[in-house]
């Protein structure tokens, strides 16, 4: 087609017209990524939503041992490269958990945090265990992102108003 070179992997060209070999991942799907190594101008944001999810599991080959609390978790994987450490073996109704905390596991192993959408009728869900960890205060849980946010926002509010209190009436007339 067109003289574009292939290998006996499927490479796909790039849009510099370069050919970007690609491995197939184990699976039913037969999705396929980059090879190792390959830049990856997402990693960014990756670790970002890992930070947000709380997905911070200490990274195999290490114990899944919390470093706040000692206490042995249940790690998974994340789609985006960072692990979950769950309460072992426990799953709850998902409307009993907090939204930004409800975690799920795909039949393939990996975890995958629902944010704040409303759970289906009758869903369970993992528990984190960083929810239940003894070595984290409940600000640094974060439970309630939502009133956090909406708490920032009343004190950007009350500074601009106790601002407008100090300015004058009007502008000096200097012409």
């Amino acid at each position: 087609m067109g003289g574009t070179p292939e290998t006996s992997t499927g490479a796909l060209p790039d849009p510099d017209g370069d050919v970007q070999r690609v491995i197939p991942l184990p699976g039913p799907d037969e999705q396929r990524q980059p090879p190792p190594g390959t830049p990856q101008p997402w990693a960014n944001a990756d670790r970002a939503q890992a930070v947000m999810d709380g997905a911070d599991a200490p990274e195999p080959p290490a114990p899944p041992v919390c470093p706040q609390c000692g206490l042995i978790g249940e790690r998974h994987p994340t789609y985006y490269g960072a692990h979950a450490l769950f309460e072992p073996g426990l799953t709850a109704p998902a409307h009993m958990v907090p939204a930004w905390h409800r975690w799920y596991v795909d039949s393939n192993g990996t975890a995958w945090n629902s944010g704040p959408e409303e759970p289906a009728p009758g869903a369970e869900c993992r528990v984190p265990h960083r929810l239940a960890c003894p070595g984290l205060t409940l600000e640094e849980v974060g439970l309630w992102r939502w009133l956090d946010a909406l708490r920032q926002e009343n004190a950007r509010c009350a500074q601009r108003q106790a601002d407008a209190r100090r300015m004058p009436g009007g502008l000096p007339d200097v012409s």
